[in-house]
């Protein structure tokens, strides 16, 4: 770098220097020969001056010799080369002629004139004197002077250049090419090494220093940079590793609620399940009122649980909501479903305002919306003692794509202060601890209702006045779904137009709102607010020859209750002119109908509160003889108090747990539903391809082997059967698996714990038993018989009563279980041991978890509490080196369990005696075992009652120990030693 400065200089200054020497000799020749010039000049002033005229004064005389020598003396002068006198007296005269030789030629011309000797003021013009002047001496002089010039400024800016180029090399290139150097050198290796230059250059205070201080500056910027660089990407890479674990976290935090969600809701399952079909056998007074008390308890307990999950899900940023096409009426029904009866029990009237112009098919998350409805409606009625809570829907903008839908529920309970009002949306927050002492709650209920509308894009706030009742508002947007018409509403368009409706009801707002939603359906009506009114009413319409065709009545109102009402009407002839009669009633239709049947009265339809338009509009429907066809999806909704159109349906139950198996079979059995059952999904997909004809299919989603997802898959590829309605059930209710229960193509999911009325309602949704099953289902309905209580001994290390409890009082359901336990059981510890040897730690943990439940379930507290330890030492990556002494406890626990219920005397209650041909009971259960009907338990009971003889006895008791296992092969395969035996 520093020779090419140098040369760069060195050319620079020469350059230099030369221009210099050449403008320096340039201007000395024009100064030169300006000089000339002006010598000249000075040379023509002095001919004017001094030869003109003496030279005009010779050339008047004529005096030829004067003139010739004047002209001589003008020609000597020094530059004159050329003198001549031209014109008048000057013709004669001599002249001397210049050199045409010369090139540099300067002329000049001078009048000669003489004064008239007459008049002196007069002058004659006798002639010019032209005069030439050569410079060519001159420029000559000057060429020589230049060549001079330029030889000496050459010399002196060589000179110069070279002290340049000496003094550059000292003072700045050197230097430089130490910068340069430094520079080049510098690595992240040498950055402790200093900027060091020759004679204390980075002392100096000039460009050199600055450049060497600024150099030295990045050098310790650099290292500082690099440090803070380093100390960055070390964080960065912490970062990653803790975002790692973090994720890793978060997986196992999600993993975990789905295993605590799973774990917690599975004993749950099985109090709400067991205390439910408990309360629908014979029960004394205090008995019922535990069973009850449990009923309720287990599921307020899931109600927590629920909320303490979703807001952990949300927490976790794991909760989304969907974006599909629902209905509103819907909604609101299951609302209705969900804090209808606890508002009849709180004696609170629970009405819905629903605007005539609300669009019936919207776009958003159904689940989300009614989530946030339930926690406000039964928020409304936990704090309201007495009066109305009011559920309004109102459209507040609607164009050709969304609609803003704002909901209100306002009841009339104890109110909330302002300062209330502003924490009410906060997690674990209510009105003050007294509240929660009193009411009850986890105070979360607010907060996922806040979130989940902050989810859906939508506001909610809260309006109150303490001892006057609370109005929550949510305001949310939703899509309009355009795509399907509400064409189900036309047909009764043109028939109800005009109709004349009466409305009788006590209740002023429950009277105004069903008369508003009666008008928007085109009839003219009427309002009556109590039976005697409406007596008055229809006997004035009567009397105008306008008579009601309709009316709505309340049942229970304070004067004269609806069926009286009719009663009367009907006593006096006046109820002839009413064509229809609908009762609108708060509380069981059963009761109700029982009532009106006992007074003689006829109703065309009946209706629970709250009503909403698509009620309302089925039951006028129906009461003036036109059904209105429900659209494409809509949910079909059980008859209080009982599945009435699920009854007679065929349904195939793919379970593997024993427990929640026998469950599911009781619940659906005492409903009427026939049910045939497979363990896992393979022997479901056997099942299938043999009989498909099924009018759904409820599925366990986690089992081994072929899991509900897979068989799913395959039922619908493989086996091309999309028409059956396919429901999950599972204790994981985790966001992630409800969207894979409906991407594997699942028709709706039924969480567990079992929600009895819920898991009707959405059965009831989806599955219609087929024509012929259901009119047989109807005419083979019997009441059921009670149940008959059944002695079970008691057993050392059993908590026998908690486990009779559990299953609703029935011994001969706990001997079931307890068979059932001491077989499946019974090589616990020698499986467990096979699977920790084999390292098939997912097995061990499997073993370990059934046994946990299965303990439990028949009060082998001690014995699940050793199996759930044994549980948590194998999972990871490796068992837990206390697993052996685990194996142990749990080993001396379970091995005198077995022994003990496997030596149980048989129970003549629990054998079914019969008198049946065995051969029938053969034929019978070679049947039922084929389609995996769980009647198969009672058959083989029977047949093992039935046979006689030593052989035939044990052939039927290994059958029935297969069947009670529900391994329905290995009962096939035994069934031909019988058939010869029989």
């Amino acid at each position: 770098m520093a020779k090419s400065v140098i040369r760069r200089m060195t050319v620079l200054v020469l350059l230099i220097s030369v221009l210099v020497a050449c403008a320096s000799a340039a201007f000395q020749i024009y100064s030169g020969y300006r000089a000339g010039l002006q010598a000249l000049d000075t040379q023509f002033r002095n001919i004017e001056s001094s030869h003109v005229p003496a030279l005009a004064a010779n050339l008047w005389v004529m005096d030829q010799g004067l003139v010739d020598k004047q002209i001589e003396g003008i020609a000597r002068l020094p530059g004159i080369v050329g003198v001549r006198v031209a014109g008048g007296h000057a013709a004669s005269a001599a002249a001397v002629e210049p050199d045409t030789a010369r090139r540099h030629l300067v002329a000049r011309e001078f009048p000669l004139r003489y004064p008239d000797p007459t008049d002196s003021a007069r002058l004659h013009q006798i002639g010019t004197l032209q005069v030439e002047a050569s410079l060519d001496d001159t420029v000559a002089a000057l060429r020589r002077t230049a060549v001079t010039i330029v030889i000496a400024e050459v010399l002196r800016s060589a000179a110069l250049a070279l002290a340049v180029i000496l003094a550059l090399r000292h003072y700045v290139t050197r230097h430089l090419a130490q910068i340069a150097n430094h520079s080049a050198n510098l690595s992240l290796d040498r950055l402790d090494e200093p900027l060091r230059l020759t004679g204390g250059a980075a002392r100096r205070q000039d460009e050199i220093g600055a450049l060497a201080d600024a150099i030295e500056r990045m050098r310790l910027s650099l290292r500082a940079e690099i440090a803070r660089r380093e100390e960055t990407e070390s964080r960065a890479r912490e970062l990653v590793i803790e975002k790692e674990a973090a994720e890793r976290s978060s997986v196992v935090k999600g993993a975990f609620l789905a295993s605590m969600s799973h774990e917690i809701r599975t004993p749950l399952n099985a109090v709400i399940g067991m205390s439910g079909l408990a309360l629908k056998t014979e029960l004394s007074p205090r008995q019922q009122n535990y069973i009850e008390k449990v009923h309720r308890s287990a599921k307020g307990l899931l109600g927590i649980i629920n909320d303490i999950l979703d807001f952990s899900k949300i927490e976790a940023g794991k909760l989304g909501v969907e974006q599909i096409v629902f209905r509103l009426d819907q909604v609101l029904d299951d609302l209705a479903s969900q804090i209808g009866l606890k508002a009849e029990e709180k004696g609170l009237e629970l009405v819905f305002d629903v605007a005539g112009d609300l669009p019936l098919h919207v776009l958003g998350d159904p689940l989300r919306l009614g989530q946030v409805l339930t926690n406000l409606g039964s928020n409304a009625v936990k704090f309201t003692e007495r009066g109305e809570i009011v559920v309004a829907v109102r459209a507040q903008a609607l164009d050709d794509a969304r609609v803003e839908l704002h909901f209100s529920v306002r009841d009339t309970g104890i109110g909330m202060a302002p300062e209330q009002c502003a924490r009410v949306f906060e997690s674990f927050s209510q009105a003050d601890s007294s509240t929660s002492r009193k009411y009850g709650g986890t105070g979360l209920g607010m907060a996922i209702s806040r979130r989940l509308v902050e989810l859906m894009h939508g506001r909610i706030w809260v309006e109150s006045v303490p001892g006057q009742g609370t109005t929550f508002h949510v305001s949310l947007p939703l899509g309009l779904a355009t795509a399907e018409a509400d064409t189900h509403r036309m047909p009764l368009a043109s028939e109800l137009a005009g109709l004349r409706a009466l409305v009788v009801d006590d209740h002023a707002i429950a009277r105004e709102i069903a008369a508003e939603m009666a008008r928007a359906l085109g009839l003219d009506v009427g309002v009556a607010d109590g039976g005697a009114s409406a007596l008055q009413a229809v006997q004035q319409a009567a009397a105008q020859g306008r008579p009601f065709a309709l009316l709505l009545v309340d049942w229970k109102m304070p004067d004269i209750d609806g069926i009286d009402l009719l009663a009367q009407l009907r006593q006096q002839g006046a109820a002839a002119q009413a064509c229809a009669a609908v009762m609108v009633t708060a509380y069981a239709r059963e009761d109700a109908l029982a009532a009106a049947g006992r007074a003689g009265v006829e109703l065309q339809g009946l209706v629970t509160k709250p009503l909403t338009p698509s009620v309302l509009l089925d039951a006028i429907g129906t009461a003036i003889g036109r059904r209105v066809a429900a659209p494409a999806g809509a949910a079909v909704k059980p008859a209080d108090g009982g599945p009435a159109s699920l009854r007679g349906a065929r349904v195939l139950l793919v379970e593997d747990n024993a427990l929640n198996r026998e469950l599911a079979v009781e619940l659906l059995e005492g409903a009427g539903v026939a049910v045939v059952h497979a363990e896992d999904g393979e022997k479901a997909l056997r099942l299938l391809r043999g009989d498909a004809d099924f009018d759904g299919i409820l599925m366990d989603c986690q089992m081994p082997g072929l899991d509900g997802f897979d068989t799913t898959l395959a039922l619908r590829g493989e086996l091309g059967l999309t028409q059956i309605p396919v429901l999950a059930m599972t204790a994981n209710v985790m966001a992630d698996e409800r969207a894979r229960v409906l991407q594997v193509g699942m028709n709706d999911h039924i969480a567990k714990p079992i929600d009895v009325d819920a898991m009707f309602t959405t059965m009831a949704r989806w599955i219609r038993p087929a024509a012929g099953r259901a009119a047989q289902a109807v005419a083979q309905a019997q009441p059921a018989a009670p149940a008959v209580a059944r002695a079970v001994p008691r057993i050392q290390g059993l908590d026998t009563d908690a486990a009779l409890r559990a299953m609703g009082g029935d011994p001969m359901l706990y001997r079931k279980m307890l068979a059932r336990f001491a077989l499946g059981q019974g090589d616990f510890v020698a499986e467990f041991r096979a699977a920790i040897d084999a390292g098939d730690l997912v097995r061990a943990v499997r073993l370990a978890h059934t046994l946990r439940g299965t303990a439990g379930t028949i009060g082998a507290l001690a014995v699940a509490q050793g199996a759930g330890a044994l549980e948590q030492a194998c999972k990871g990556d490796a068992p837990a080196p206390a697993w052996p002494a685990l194996l142990d406890t749990v080993a001396a626990g379970l091995a005198p369990l077995v022994t003990a219920i496997e030596g149980l005397a048989p129970n003549e209650d629990d054998m079914v005696a019969s008198d049946a041909d065995p051969r029938e009971l053969v034929r019978r259960l070679r049947q039922a075992l084929v389609q995996g009907d769980a009647e198969a338990l009672d058959l083989a009971q029977m047949l093992q009652a039935a046979v006689r003889g030593e052989e035939a006895t044990v052939a039927a008791e290994r059958l029935a120990r297969s069947a009670e296992a529900y391994d329905f092969e290995q009962a096939l395969n035994e069934l031909p030693a019988l058939e010869r035996l029989a």
